[in-house]
């Protein structure tokens, strides 16, 4: 067993750490794909885009690990209301197993409990045992799976009437009524914060689908990489209404858009994260066109937790 690395300084990520963190990111994450493939893969650097938007809602919540003054590891934890969950977790390959992600994930759980989280989570790949076993070590459990579907994007795509995104300004005006929605998902969870840095640093696009002048559905897409270095989009966030009447059709509507967005953008394919346990909504999936491309486990600590209604899609990986 390799030995413990001594003096690890944990600290919050400062704008001139940028360059060194996407350096590291890259590295740990073709390293992974490396082993697990048996061939050589380099990863894109993460954009400076979603670091810096992850700093702004979060600053003291990005974290660097250093060894003699140098960046050695990168964590993120993101709050949701009482809600919060960290990721990814990126570790330099040479000193992994050396204490660098455990100083790391104290320090990010020390954060969120500060920030009042009663639920900390995160969702790691199903096949990767020794991340697993590194979080269950620490006190997470095993709470369930998430489905992950991809379709595949063409001209086929249809648009949905109406499905221009929502304005920076929509947005900042709407942010009472997203934590009220929220708290319609669940009353532990608000995701205001999260959508006006969607908006704000244009990591994607926002819709919001309203009855009668009311928010009763949203949906946030992450599209940070450029097209040429990317051919996807993520679905971050969907909800509507659990309550609400025509869930249906807000879904279909959302959908539509996000789907017309990525597509009208150079993007061909979209990925959307959900329960495992929504057997309903993966046979609608299904339905439409999307395929199982994979899954993550998802872990947790502290409180139950668990999204509320059929169209509450939530993804816990950065």
């Amino acid at each position: 067993m390799a030995k413990a690395l001594s003096d690890i300084l944990v600290r919050p990520m400062a704008r001139e750490d940028v360059a060194k963190v996407q350096e590291v990111g890259a590295t740990a994450w073709s390293d992974l794909a490396t082993k697990e493939l048996g061939r050589k893969v380099s990863y894109p650097s993460r954009p400076r885009r979603i670091i810096e938007a992850y700093m702004w809602k979060e600053p003291k919540g990005c974290l660097v690990a250093e060894h003699d003054g140098k960046i050695i590891g990168v964590a993120y934890s993101h709050v949701w209301g009482e809600v919060g969950w960290l990721g990814p977790f990126e570790v330099l390959p040479d000193v992994q197993d050396r204490g660098v992600g455990s100083a790391l994930l104290s320090e990010c759980d020390a954060f969120l409990g500060k920030m009042g989280c009663k639920v900390l989570g995160l969702e790691t790949m199903s096949n990767n045992t020794k991340n697993i076993h590194f979080y269950m070590r620490a006190g997470y459990r095993v709470v369930g799976s998430s489905l992950i579907m991809e379709r595949k994007l063409t001209s086929e795509v249809e648009k949905a009437p109406g499905c221009e995104p929502s304005s920076v300004n929509e947005v900042i005006s709407a942010l009472g009524e997203i934590s009220e929605l929220s708290h319609k998902g669940h009353p532990m969870v608000d995701y205001a914060r999260e959508v006006e840095m969607a908006a704000r640093h244009e990591l994607g696009p926002v819709f919001m689908w309203r009855e009668r002048s009311r928010l009763k559905g949203m949906a946030v897409a992450h599209s940070y990489f450029p097209p040429g270095v990317s051919d996807h989009v993520s679905l971050r966030l969907l909800l509507i209404d659990p309550k609400s009447k025509g869930q249906e059709r807000a879904f279909a509507h959302l959908l539509a858009s996000c789907e017309a967005w990525a597509f009208e953008h150079g993007r061909r394919r979209l990925f959307i994260r959900f329960p495992a346990v929504n057997i309903g909504l993966y046979h609608e999936l299904l339905a439409s066109g999307y395929r199982l491309a994979a899954a993550n486990l998802r872990l947790a600590r502290g409180a139950e937790y668990n999204e509320r209604g059929r169209y509450h899609l939530a993804s816990w990986a950065g």
